[in-house]
């Protein structure tokens, strides 16, 4: 069942004699290799650029040692490893017999009963896992095998120790996103065995249907499903044990599902006997490719063939290396990327008492002075004119729109996109108009709104242009596609540079004022930070990074271009010189997925004012938290003001998820995203005046 060894495959690794290959994911190859005594063993070979980091070795030991101890009739044990050579490895052991994902492949659906019973070993098999403080993180139809006395859950080579810390660097995603929690997609450190109790449901939903719940055209789609929509169960029995059980399990708060035990107690009842297995093995699909950079948080592969359907949010988490279709993938949430449901780690430095709006001047909460309403499905991107009278927005509707800001209305629509909108910007004179989308990006008249030209199509399987910048001067436009950056003649579509380091998707790029040096930051996975880079040869000048364990959505320069924030668990203000992080602006928000640097524009109090949005971490949260924004005194760190997009006293579910400035610093503009099932609020811009 393994295809051939590569000619630039190793022979040996430790002890084993490798035979030959049997696929490839987000944490290294995997290889069938035998014993000294012809003992045959799944063996996985780490990635380099993990087993760089020596923070990732130290996790790696501690969690292979806990893998160690699980057991268990519905598991593959692990049986070797050493986490201490050049590449670090460890050998499982093999367990012949077909995939889930080959069985539904070459047979179609299984009846519900046989799922059921499926579902009964599987769930053994995490009660195991769980048992031992461990979750699995990756638990998709490829990583469980049928074998001939039952399901067994492979791959723990990716478990994680739930006493330890992040397993990767900063927003590293590991598992396959078709598959993965909302949680696990927002915030990849936060998660527990409530996470793999979600895979469960996907993964018995795939098996009675045929495809996962999720499923749709791209990866931006697939992560905006994942975290945003209701799964899609057609084909399985609507009340019966399966439709229920799916359900649950596929809740999109962690607290409203199932655990392990319940699920076993449930289907121990339905499910005495285990599942059927096929007569004949079938054929193996080709090796899976290896894992590569993204795309990806707008951010993941699926397992299963693709289903047209809506696009996806982008930030978070951002997000890390990508694989290809059915193969396990370690990215960060970039689209990431958002953290949401789960519960990040207090950021350094946090106040003991959480800041509280308060009836003080100082604190006084101040509502939006307007409102723009428009788009059918949930907003993404934002961008504002350079003289202020404009904005335009991007959405999953898959439009382009451009708002007059003096007049308080829509001016035209750009309908042309083939998938949504994920990022915009103004050329320096306001004239023309860029927006970007999965594999394109578009040019159009901002006078008229009519199409100018398609700049730019990318062929990639993860290409999208999630991000976009227009240098001060007009001339370069940074466009942030995949895990790369061009930088382009905005006229011609000419790339003259390609700035290449990220292992992750792109979360956001922006120029410095005089527009010599340009900040990015990305999904990255075994390395994070901030990234600087020369814009005139495309060089890396320096990377910002705080030793911890941080996920950035956005970044900016101050007014001078002498200091830099990016915000992930509160708002970090860098020293651009020194490279030395200054200040953490903490609130109560657990995560900060939004935030921007008050322009020094005429008639503003000549204060730094740094504001930041919660995100959708909040979303499900039905108290005001999730569409409030925090707005700083960047010189004390004193939180200034508080702003809540709508009647504080009414319960609404959204989050505010970008924020941008209108030049003169007067004007706050903040997209305002409701939580599924508040279709009567729609996304909106929310607009606020700051004194």
């Amino acid at each position: 069942m393994a295809e051939p060894l590569a000619p630039s495959d190793p022979r040996h690794i430790g002890p084993y004699q490798l035979e030959g290959r049997l696929g490839a994911g987000g944490m290294g190859q995997v290889f069938l290799a035998a014993s000294a005594a012809g003992r045959k063993v799944a063996l996985k070979v780490i990635r380099p650029e993990l087993a760089d980091a020596a923070q990732f070795r130290a996790r790696f030991a501690r969690e292979v040692e806990a893998a160690r101890r699980v057991g268990g009739f519905h598991t593959a044990q692990i049986v070797d490893a050493d986490p201490e050579a050049a590449s670090p490895w460890l050998a499982a052991e093999y367990i012949p017999g077909p995939t889930l994902q080959q069985v539904i492949a070459a047979q179609g659906p299984l009846p519900a009963d046989a799922v059921l019973r499926l579902g009964a070993g599987i769930a053994e098999g995490l009660a195991a896992v769980h048992n031992c403080g461990l979750v699995h993180r990756d638990l998709k139809p490829g990583n469980v095998i049928i074998a001939a006395d039952g399901p067994r859950i492979i791959d723990f080579g990716i478990a994680h120790a739930l006493d330890a810390g992040p397993m990767t660097h900063t927003g590293a995603v590991i598992g396959t996103y078709a598959y993965m929690s909302p949680e696990q997609i927002r915030t990849p450190a936060q998660v527990t065995p409530a996470s793999d109790v979600f895979s469960l449901g996907s993964v018995l939903a795939f098996a009675a249907t045929g495809r996962g719940p999720f499923d749709a055209s791209n990866v931006p789609a697939i992560i905006h499903r994942v975290t945003r929509e209701a799964p899609v169960l057609t084909g399985i029995a609507e009340g019966g044990p399966l439709h229920t059980l799916v359900r649950h399990c596929l809740a999109k708060d962690p607290a409203s599902r199932p655990p392990t035990s319940e699920v076993l107690r449930r289907l121990a009842v339905t499910a005495p006997t285990p599942p059927p297995v096929p007569a004949a093995h079938p054929p193996m699909p080709p090796p899976m490719p290896p894992a590569m950079p993204p795309y990806p948080p707008k951010t993941p592969p699926q397992a299963t063939a693709p289903v047209g359907g809506r696009t996806i949010q982008r930030r978070s988490v951002l997000l890390g290396g990508l694989a290809a279709a059915t193969a396990a993938v370690a990215v960060p949430a970039a689209f990431l990327l958002w953290p949401e449901d789960g519960a990040p780690a207090e950021p350094k430095g946090k106040p003991e008492e959480k800041p509280k709006a308060g009836k003080s001047p100082e604190r006084d909460i101040t509502r939006p002075v307007g409102e723009l309403k428009g788009h059918e499905e949930d907003i993404d991107c934002l961008a504002v004119s350079p003289d202020g009278r404009f904005l335009a927005t991007g959405g999953y509707d898959k439009t382009l729109k451009l708002w007059d800001l003096t007049a308080g209305r829509e001016k035209f629509t750009c309908e042309g996109h083939t998938d949504a909108v994920l990022s915009a910007a103004f050329g320096a004179d306001g004239a023309t108009l860029y927006s970007g989308a999965f594999k394109e990006l578009l040019a159009w008249d901002a006078n008229s709104g009519a199409a100018k030209k398609k700049l730019a199509a990318y062929t990639g399987e993860f290409d999208y242009v999630s991000c976009l910048a227009m240098s001060p001067d007009g001339k370069t436009l940074a466009v942030g596609v995949g895990s790369r950056i061009e930088l382009m003649d905005p006229g011609t579509g000419r790339v003259r540079e390609t700035l290449e380091g990220h292992t992750g998707s792109m979360n956001w790029v922006a120029f410095s004022p005089d527009g010599k040096t340009l900040a990015s930051v990305g999904a990255d996975v075994g390395k994070s930070g901030i990234r600087l880079w020369n814009t005139a040869n495309g060089r890396s000048l320096k990377t910002l990074r705080d030793g911890g364990e941080k996920n950035y959505s956005e970044v900016a320069f101050s007014p001078d271009g002498t200091t830099l924030i990016a915000n992930g668990p509160g708002v970090q203000l860098w020293d651009v010189a020194s490279g030395k992080l200054t200040r953490t602006l903490a609130d109560q928000h657990e995560y900060l997925g939004s935030a921007a640097y008050r322009p020094a524009g005429a008639g503003t109090s000549g204060k730094a004012v740094v504001v930041g949005g919660g995100g959708y971490i909040e979303i499900e949260k039905t108290d005001t938290v999730g569409r409030t924004v925090s707005v700083w005194d960047a010189d004390t760190g004193k939180l200034a003001a508080t702003l809540v997009a709508g009647d504080p006293k009414t319960p609404l579910r959204a989050a505010i998820v970008r924020l941008a400035f209108t030049p003169d610093g007067r004007t706050l503009a903040g997209v305002l995203n409701p939580a599924p099932n508040e279709d009567a609020a729609g996304p909106s811009v929310q607009l606020w005046r700051l004194p």
